[in-house]
């Protein structure tokens, strides 16, 4: 009878624990902000907001104002692991913007501009 009660303890109890280990723990939140020269090289800081670590990936596509068709793109920019609070930054370089974007006496960001885009 001993056995029988805590085998059916057990039983009713175990439902429980799966329970308590599927909680949510939490997910990341990565904000990437970018900087960029007319060179082309820039650096992207990852921010993670969330309650769990976790890593993110964007492109950096770089367009002319007045032709945005004419654009060049970074490869992938991925930040790692990034913990709860914590930032990280990563370089990258894209070729042939000094091109893309020159005009004699004009500063490069007044003929072209450039966005984040995510990376799945």
């Amino acid at each position: 009878m001993k056995h029988t009660v805590l085998f059916v303890a057990c039983i009713l109890l175990l439902p429980l624990a799966g329970c308590k280990n599927n909680k949510n723990k939490g997910s990341a939140k990565i904000d990437a902000h970018c900087t960029m020269n007319g060179y082309g090289s820039g650096t992207c800081s990852f921010t993670n907001k969330g309650t769990a670590a976790g890593a993110h990936c964007v492109k950096v596509r770089v367009y002319q104002e007045k032709n945005p068709s004419k654009s060049l793109a970074s490869s992938s920019i991925c930040s790692g692991n990034v913990g709860v609070k914590e930032t990280k930054s990563k370089s990258f370089t894209i070729p042939g913007v000094n091109s893309l974007c020159s005009s004699y006496g004009v500063s490069w960001t007044k003929v072209c501009g450039f966005v984040v885009l995510e990376d799945k």
